[in-house]
């Protein structure tokens, strides 16, 4: 028996509202910018949230959706998997042709916040993701509200227009199915990319300058793209 929720593709409107707690990642206390926001939502909305999420992941699983190039948020994928993967590339390509690799990392800045959610939820059709399912995450994503909570005092309600929630349960998942096709954005087939969540590394087995150019032209693409 499915959920109302799921049905009607609505959800209750206290739902949408967030009370943002700031989490220090690195550097100066005093910049608002070296603080991550996650959001503290509905406890309720998260059981929900998992269901949706594992219906979305396993039609992903089924239909081998998932880039092979995506260790992040992914059962039986880690950094340590991606790293050995990588080295394996590496030598393997040293070995044979001698030259050299080249290897350039990248980190979208605010990256869940910056997702725009009419190309989020036009991915999830392309995907052939149930219709359903599409209208209650896109109801779960639109008019959305948070306030930032330091120490007990609250600020004002402000409107989310962009981005998925972090903290959310199903986020991240959203967040690597927007990403997935990054690596469509390689111009040719000697560039190599993997990504563990938004953090990319794209390298290149490199011959002469020539290569080297190519390799930039390709990070300037993906981020673009």
């Amino acid at each position: 028996m499915k959920p109302t929720s799921y049905n009607t593709g609505v959800i209750p409107r206290d739902w949408k509202f967030a009370n943002t707690v700031p989490i220090y990642k690195k550097g100066n206390k005093a910049e608002v910018s070296n603080y991550r926001p996650v959001s503290l939502t509905n406890v309720v909305c998260k059981v929900m949230e998992s269901i949706i999420r594992d219906h979305v992941m396993k039609h992903f699983l089924k239909n081998d959706l998932f880039s092979n190039r995506q260790c992040g948020f992914l059962k039986g994928r880690s950094t340590v998997l991606q790293l050995l993967r990588i080295i394996d590339e590496w030598t393997l390509n040293l070995d044979s042709g001698g030259g050299q690799i080249d290897c350039i990392c990248m980190d979208f800045e605010k990256a869940f916040d910056k997702v725009p959610h009419r190309r989020l939820i036009s991915k999830l059709h392309s995907y052939g993701i149930n219709s359903k399912i599409i209208s209650w995450i896109t109801y779960f994503l639109e008019n959305r509200q948070c306030r930032v909570t330091v120490n007990g005092k609250f600020s004002t309600w402000h409107d989310v227009i962009s981005g998925i929630p972090q903290g959310s349960i199903l986020g991240p998942l959203l967040f690597i199915i927007y990403i997935n096709d990054l690596p469509d954005y390689c111009n040719d087939l000697h560039t190599k990319l993997y990504f563990y969540a938004d953090d990319t590394k794209l390298y290149r087995h490199i011959f002469n300058t020539v290569d080297c150019s190519i390799e930039i032209a390709n990070c300037k693409t993906i981020y673009r793209g």
